[in-house]
């Protein structure tokens, strides 16, 4: 490893794959995730006596390419289901985008779902379906 001279004091840098890794402590361990570029929210809830994590990975990109970024793990790492954002919210699929965002709401996560010129909409994770529903406009 690499140091750099800062303020006087020779100090390890901060390895930038620390931005990149979503950590947590599971049942039998750590559970370490890594992504090619860092994850937009990372939550955990306990829902129906179970500990579960949402990573909200990077959107796509590219210009309007929509993106299924959104994962539920159980808290071994297993990964329970990867969400798809909702796309008749829109007459074109195609312009809902993908996840931007979570935030705990009596709590659960409230996911905020991006689109191309039609404002955010927000919905919650049914563990069921594996489906995103209540959704609503976000202002």
């Amino acid at each position: 490893m690499q140091y750099h001279h800062h303020h006087g004091k020779w100090r390890k840098p901060i390895a930038v794959s620390l931005l990149r890794a979503v950590r947590w402590s599971g049942p039998a361990g750590n559970v370490e995730k890594s992504y090619e570029l860092p994850p937009q929210a990372v939550m955990a809830w306990r829902e129906q006596d179970e500990a579960l994590v949402l990573v909200v990975e990077a959107l796509n990109g590219a210009p309007f390419t929509p993106s299924d970024n959104a994962v539920v793990y159980e808290a071994d790492g297993t990964e329970r289901f990867r969400l798809h954002p909702p796309r008749g919210l829109l007459p074109n699929p195609d312009d809902v985008h993908g996840f931007y965002d979570a935030f705990p709401q009596d709590g659960r996560p409230l996911l905020i779902i991006v689109t191309r010129n039609a404002g955010d909409f927000h919905g919650r994770i049914d563990l069921e379906s594996a489906e995103i529903v209540d959704t609503n406009t976000w202002r």
